[in-house]
């Protein structure tokens, strides 16, 4: 028999460690490379897939209103506190009206009732669909003057006066304050008499409550025993006087008429000043005027430099000339204030002395002739005021 030398070739291969880590290692490389080629794949797919779509048209700019503010308004004929508004605005959506008294409405076209006299500034604001908005702004104003007036006429009984007033608004009560006295007297009555110290100018206020609870206050410092005075004196067009002290400016004719107590007109004495009586300030106006009263103020020291004689005369034509008013004074100013009780110079100097023109005629020119003092060389005075 011979020996078997063939080996067995069904048994199995043992690999060794180095096989093992390459085998894996190239498992590892083959998966990696199937897995960049899906995410290729899936890529391109996706772009193929997704087709490109045209440019979306961006939407319109919206359209904007712009609204126009604008109204009227009219005063009530029978309530002058009472006011009606009319809307004009153009392309609106809504308003807000405020009447400048702090009060708001939102009606298209409203009516307000102010309470007091006052300016008042109106303001309507508009706003259109879009919210755009304009305004417009007016001014109110209600004048005491403008509401009430204050009347008043003669009795028959010597100085004394009877007052009332006209008003456009219907008058729910009437307070009336006179402070001629201490302390001033009031009056609910609707025509309150008073009589007065003749010369004297006075203050008088009068308040009025509407139906409607407005309430409106007015004053007047020109109450006197011929009814209410209008001083004019510095409504004149021009003046001129018959002489002028052209040595002292701080003492020349514009001081007679500048209505300052502090300041004064004073002629004679010295070079400069040198006159000869009559001593004549006119006063010319462009319409004719119906001087009632006129007044004199009297100077700051030397009562025998005070007016004495003098006239008080009217024309309209500068030629022809009418005596309105004479006087022949026994008593300077400065003992006249001390008949009536003035206990210090400050009392006696600076005062208003009035005088009543009897029959009131219109004119257009008046004339101050001053024919004497009290015994100076020179003539001193403070203020020539006329009223109406």
């Amino acid at each position: 028999m011979g020996l078997n030398t063939h080996a067995n070739f069904d048994q199995p291969i043992i690999k060794t460690k180095n096989q093992r880590m390459k085998s894996s290692f190239i498992k590892t490389i083959a998966v990696k490379h199937l897995l960049k080629t899906g995410a290729l794949l899936f890529c391109l797919a996706t772009v193929v897939s997704c087709k490109k779509t045209p440019d979306a048209i961006p939407p319109a700019d919206p359209v904007t209103v712009n609204s126009i503010s604008d109204f009227e308004f009219v005063q009530d004929p029978a309530d002058a506190f009472k006011f009606s508004f009319k809307n004009l605005s153009t392309k609106y959506k809504r308003v807000e009206w405020r009447f400048g008294d702090d009060t708001l409405t939102t009606e298209i076209n409203p009516t307000h009732i102010y309470t007091a006299t006052g300016k008042f500034s109106v303001i309507l604001r508009t706003i259109s669909e879009t919210g755009s908005a304009s305004q417009k702004l007016v001014d109110i104003n209600i004048k005491p003057d403008s509401v009430i007036r204050i009347t008043t006429a003669k009795t028959g009984v010597p100085n004394q006066i009877k007052f009332g007033i006209t008003t456009k608004s219907p008058v729910a009560s009437v307070l009336w304050t006179f402070n001629d006295s201490k302390p001033a007297v009031t009056s609910t009555d609707l025509n309150p008499v008073r009589t007065y110290v003749p010369g004297a100018f006075n203050t008088v206020t009068v308040q009025i409550t509407t139906t409607n609870g407005s309430v409106a206050t007015l004053t007047t410092n020109n109450a006197t025993t011929e009814g209410l005075m209008q001083e004019i004196t510095a409504a004149r067009d021009n003046y001129t006087t018959s002489a002028e002290n052209i040595l002292n400016t701080n003492e020349n004719s514009p001081k007679l008429l500048d209505g300052n107590m502090e300041t004064k007109y004073t002629m004679g004495g010295k070079d400069g000043r040198l006159f000869t009586y009559p001593l004549i300030i006119t006063l010319n106006y462009s319409t004719p005027q119906a001087v009632k009263s006129y007044c004199i103020g009297s100077s700051n020291d030397n009562p025998p430099r005070d007016p004495k004689t003098w006239s008080v005369q009217g024309s309209n034509d500068g030629v022809t000339w009418e005596t309105l008013d004479t006087r022949a004074m026994t008593k300077n100013f400065y003992d006249q204030m001390t008949a009536l009780g003035a206990i210090n110079d400050t009392q006696r100097y600076k005062q208003l002395f009035f005088y009543n023109i009897a029959t009131p005629k219109a004119f257009t020119k008046y004339r101050w002739v001053i024919n004497s003092n009290f015994g100076d060389a020179a003539m001193q005075v403070n203020e020539f005021k006329l009223y109406k």
